[in-house]
C-alpha cells in the first residue's frame, strides 16, 4: 500500500511538472533558445577551431620559409667546401627549432647528402634519421606525426670567380601536424572554457528574465532601437513564434514600416534621380567626412571631376532624351570601373565627381586615365564614340576642402583648353 502511494505521488509530481512546462511560455522559449544556442555554439566552436588550426599551419609554413635567409649561406659554404662537420652542426641547429621535425640535404654529386629527423624518402615514405644521419627507429608517436608538410629551397653558390650562380642541390625542411596541434591546443582549451562559461551564463540570464518578467522581447526591442545607426536605421526582428499576433509583433511591424519609409525617403534625398548615383548633397557630405577622417589620421585622398566633352552638341543634335540615356550609361561605366572604396556622384549637369579615399596623387591620376580610356573606346547607342575630360587634385593636410575642389576644377578647365579627352592634375 505504501509503495503504491509513493508511486502515485511521484506520478502526480511528474504530471504537475509536465503541465507547468507545457503551459509555460518562458520554459518553452528557454528550451528552444538554449537548444539552438547550444547547436550554434558547437558549430561555431568547431569552425573556430578548424580556422585556428589552418591559420596556425599557415603561420608554421611562413616561419619555415624564413629559415633559408638565416641558414642558407652556411649550408651552401659547407656543401661547397665538403665540410661535413659544419653541415651537420648547422642542420642540428635547425632541427632543434620547435617548428622543424626533419631536414634533408641533397647535393647534386650526392657527396654531401644528409638527413636528420623525420623525412620522406624517394618513395614518399616516412623515414627516421638520428643526429648523425643514420637510419633509426621512430621516436615520436601521436596524432599528426605521420602527416608531414615540407618546404624546399635550392642551394646555389655564387663566388667572386663566377659570373653566375652554380647549383649545388636543394634543402627540404619538414614539419608535421603534431607540432601544429601542440600550438593550437592551448587555444582550444581557452575556446572550450570560454564556450562553457558563456553557455552557463546565458542559460541563467535568459531563464531569470523570461521566467520572472516575460519582458525579454520588449527589452530586446528597446535595446535594438537604441543600437540603431541614426544615419542608416535597419528593420529589426524579435523572433516571437508562440502566437500569430500580439502587441509586440504589431509594434515591431509598425516600427519596421516606419524605418523602411524613412530609409526610402533618405535614399531619395541623397540620390540623383536620373543616374541613380549620389547627388551633390551627398557628395558634399562625403567630402566633409573624408576631410575630417584624413585630418584625424593624417592621410591623403584624391578628387576627380569629370565633364563629358561637347555634351551640349548631343542634346542639340539628338535631343534631351538621348542625352539623358548618355548620362545614365556614362554613370554606369564609371560605377563599374572604380574601386569599391571610391565614392561616385553626379556633381551637376554633365559633371561627375569621384572621391578616392587614402589615395595619393599618382594613384588618382592612374584611375582617371583608366576611366578616360574606357570611355573613349565605348560605343554609345545612337551617337557612337565620344570622350570626357578629367581634372584631378589631392588633399594632403591643413588646407580648406574648397581649395582642393577648386584645383580639380582648374585642372578640368586646363584639360578642356588643351584639347579635351585628357587628364590634368594639380597637387
Amino acid at each position: 500500500m505504501e509503495l503504491k502511494t509513493g508511486n502515485l505521488s511521484k506520478n502526480l509530481i511528474m504530471n504537475s511538472l509536465l503541465k507547468r512546462f507545457r503551459q509555460s511560455i518562458a520554459l518553452h522559449l528557454l528550451t528552444t533558445i538554449f537548444g539552438f544556442y547550444f547547436l550554434v555554439a558547437v558549430v561555431v566552436t568547431v569552425v573556430q577551431l578548424y580556422k585556428e588550426y589552418e591559420d596556425t599551419k599557415i603561420n608554421f609554413y611562413k616561419e619555415i620559409q624564413t629559415l633559408p635567409a638565416t641558414f642558407n649561406r652556411g649550408i651552401i659554404d659547407s656543401v661547397w667546401t665538403y665540410n661535413n662537420e659544419l653541415l651537420q652542426s648547422i642542420l642540428l641547429g635547425m632541427y632543434n627549432l620547435p617548428i622543424i621535425v626533419g631536414i634533408k640535404v641533397e647535393s647534386l654529386d650526392h657527396k654531401m647528402d644528409l638527413q636528420i629527423g623525420t623525412v620522406l624518402n624517394e618513395k614518399d615514405e616516412i623515414t627516421y634519421y638520428d643526429s648523425s644521419g643514420r637510419v633509426t627507429e621512430q621516436k615520436e608517436f601521436g596524432f599528426g606525426t605521420d602527416t608531414l608538410f615540407k618546404h624546399e629551397f635550392p642551394l646555389q653558390y655564387q663566388g667572386t670567380s663566377f659570373d653566375h650562380k652554380i647549383p649545388l642541390g636543394q634543402v627540404t625542411l619538414y614539419s608535421n601536424n603534431q607540432l601544429v596541434f601542440d600550438r593550437v591546443k592551448y587555444g582550444f582549451i581557452l575556446i572550450l572554457i570560454n564556450s562553457i562559461i558563456k553557455t552557463i551564463a546565458l542559460w541563467f540570464i535568459i531563464f531569470y528574465f523570461i521566467k520572472k518578467y516575460l519582458g525579454q522581447p520588449l527589452k530586446e526591442f528597446t535595446t535594438k532601437i537604441r543600437e540603431q545607426d541614426v544615419q542608416s536605421p535597419q528593420a529589426i526582428d524579435l523572433n516571437l513564434h508562440w502566437t500569430d499576433t500580439n502587441e509586440l509583433l504589431i509594434l515591431k511591424d509598425s516600427y519596421n514600416h516606419m524605418i523602411q519609409r524613412l530609409n526610402e525617403h533618405k535614399l531619395l534625398s541623397i540620390t540623383d534621380k536620373l543616374t541613380g548615383l549620389f547627388n551633390r548633397l551627398k557628395l558634399d557630405e562625403s567630402l566633409n567626412n573624408e576631410f575630417n577622417r584624413s585630418n584625424r589620421f593624417k592621410r591623403s585622398f584624391g578628387i576627380i571631376i569629370i565633364d563629358i566633352d561637347y555634351f551640349k552638341r548631343v542634346n542639340d543634335t539628338y535631343g534631351h532624351q538621348v542625352g539623358d540615356q548618355v548620362l545614365i550609361q556614362f554613370a554606369k561605366i564609371l560605377k563599374e570601373n572604380i574601386r569599391k572604396v571610391d565614392i561616385l556622384g553626379r556633381w551637376g549637369g554633365e559633371e561627375f565627381m569621384i572621391i578616392c579615399p587614402e589615395t595619393n596623387f599618382q594613384g588618382t591620376i592612374k584611375l582617371a586615365q583608366s576611366l578616360r580610356k574606357i570611355i573613349s573606346k565605348y560605343d554609345f547607342p545612337n551617337i557612337g564614340n565620344f570622350s570626357a575630360s578629367f581634372g584631378v587634385s589631392i588633399y594632403n593636410n591643413d588646407e580648406n576642402i574648397d581649395k582642393v575642389i577648386a584645383r580639380a576644377d582648374n585642372a578640368l578647365y586646363k584639360a578642356k583648353e588643351n584639347g579635351r579627352n585628357r587628364v590634368e592634375g594639380k597637387q
